[in-house]
């Protein structure tokens, strides 16, 4: 009963008009000292390219707050992990038309593999998953990832045959009105090419020049769920001229407003568990 009582003013205190989506009355997140504006500027600096002693050089700079370099590692990685859940529960609405590759990344000086699958219109990163090896087991992984979101119309990928067997088992179907049209082999001589996935493995890789903190494959993959929520709700997209989840019908947007409906998420979540 205790417990019970103390999640509800967790929650009521979360969404009273104290936790409005803005600034106005320098509001803190849960169990934070630090001003809101003060780590969502540190995100958003960190997530623009700058290496963690220059986020926290411009932290100070802007706000006269010092904060160290492991605290906005802690940051970073608390609020990849916090909002991630409550980011995989939205609905975007996608044109079906997926783009999917996968780019090499160095983790602790080892090889990886980043998959990523991109909706064409939108530019939403509707899966995306870290691996050591390109096999058709991961192939699958990520397909039916993606599936959770959408049954896509289109695929465009490479040739590799890591995707025959993930393409039989995920998406093939012998109704014609869930076929999913396939087109491999696609480059840029080809008639229809696959250079939105690419540029979306430049940024990736501009980015990850100061991805200091790929030192093992469990941190790695807090970095990089940031990074794609950052993507898809952070930034703005040149060629649509909006984030990809606003896009893709999503009234998110920002790290500020992410953190904050993730908060709500999470104890309406844990409310639901104490009350069964």
């Amino acid at each position: 009963m205790v417990r019970d009582s103390i999640f509800k003013d967790i929650f009521a205190r979360i969404v009273s008009k104290d936790c409005e989506h803005n600034f106005d009355n320098n509001i803190n997140f849960a169990r934070m000292r630090k001003d809101a504006k003060v780590i969502v500027t540190a995100l958003n600096l960190y997530y623009d390219g700058l290496s963690m002693r220059k986020v926290s050089e411009q932290v100070n700079n802007i706000f006269g707050e010092n904060v160290s370099q492991s605290t906005i590692h802690y940051w970073i990685h608390k609020y990849a992990t916090l909002t991630k859940e409550y980011v995989e529960s939205l609905t975007p609405i996608l044109s079906g038309k997926y783009h999917h590759d996968e780019t090499e990344l160095k983790v602790n000086e080892d090889g990886r593999y980043f998959w990523q699958t991109l909706d064409e219109d939108t530019r939403y990163i509707v899966a995306h998953l870290l691996t050591s090896d390109r096999t058709r087991e991961n192939a699958i992984k990520v397909f039916q990832q993606a599936l959770r979101k959408e049954r896509p119309k289109v695929l465009f990928t490479d040739g590799s045959y890591s995707y025959d067997e993930a393409f039989r088992k995920v998406y093939f179907t012998r109704y014609k009105e869930n076929r999913v049209q396939w087109v491999r082999r696609v480059g840029i001589r080809a008639r229809q090419t696959n250079n939105i996935i690419e540029r979306a493995h430049s940024t990736l890789k501009t980015r990850g020049r100061v991805f200091r903190g790929l030192k093992n494959d469990e941190s790695s993959r807090e970095l990089l769920d940031g990074y794609v929520i950052n993507y898809n709700f952070c930034r703005k997209h040149s060629s649509i001229k909006t984030t990809p989840a606003r896009k893709a019908g999503l009234e998110i947007e920002g790290w500020n407003e992410l953190i904050q409906q993730s908060q709500i998420y999470n104890t309406k979540q844990e409310l639901k568990v104490i009350q069964k």
